[in-house]
């Protein structure tokens, strides 16, 4: 059975797959995305589809980018339930399964607000496989390197920048609704599974966070001091 963790988004959830089915899933409000609502979520999950944790042997993780200290509760969580057992880690790009949710087989740009006037973007066929190698930038430089031809965007990112993507792009421009932009753990879970057929499973140890830049303080930090060693663990927010 493998177990989905989405915790990169204002939308925690967790979800049950058996084989290739999905079997149950339930959402954590963002007032409770912490470990302990987390855990207390999966139990409640087990509960109702009547399976006990035992069965889980492979956890899909999304690992980023998002928010900095989501992504460290779901690795925290994942490290946790595999700790002493032979349970491996799927780790997901967090973008690669917004992309999924677009639910078209043609070209989809995941777009999510970064702040700072940035986006989290990607550029993705309709299997979730990407096209350029994901970015934190000004959605203007990310605009200009789009492919000609129909872009499905979705994501809170485009959500935010709904007005500026039709406006640049047109009629090239889908932005679909707000509900399709908001990461499910299913959706982990679906790509976690194609993931771990082509090989990503990984040892928990071996699983590491895509942030995509370093929080402020940790940029300036190393701007002021380009040799010192550069701080693991910090939080933007």
């Amino acid at each position: 059975m493998l177990l989905a963790l989405e915790t990169s988004a204002e939308r925690g959830g967790v979800a049950l797959f058996e084989g290739d089915a999905l079997i149950g899933e339930a959402d954590v409000g963002a007032d409770e995305r912490h470990a302990a609502s987390l855990l207390v979520c999966l139990d409640a999950l087990l509960a109702r589809v009547g399976r006990p944790l035992g069965d889980v042997d492979r956890i899909a993780l999304a690992i980023g980018p998002g928010s900095f200290t989501g992504l460290r509760i779901g690795l925290a969580t994942a490290l946790g339930l595999a700790f002493g057992t032979a349970r491996k880690l799927v780790p997901v790009p967090t973008l690669a399964a917004l992309a999924l949710q677009a639910d078209t087989p043609g070209l989809v740009v995941p777009l999510l607000d970064a702040r700072r006037n940035e986006v989290y973007a990607g550029l993705y066929d309709g299997a979730g496989r990407a096209l350029r190698d994901d970015a934190c930038c000004a959605l203007d430089d990310w605009l200009a390197l789009l492919p000609a031809g129909e872009l499905a965007l979705l994501g809170s990112g485009a959500d935010l920048h709904r007005a500026k993507l039709e406006a640049a792009l047109g009629p090239r421009a889908r932005v679909l609704p707000v509900a399709a932009g908001a990461l499910r753990a299913r959706s982990v879970g679906r790509l976690g599974l194609r993931l771990a057929a082509e090989g990503a499973l990984r040892a928990p140890e071996e699983v590491e966070l895509r942030y995509l830049r370093r929080a402020e303080a940790e940029a300036k930090r190393l701007a002021l001091h380009p040799n010192a060693e550069p701080i693991p663990w910090v939080d933007p927010r």
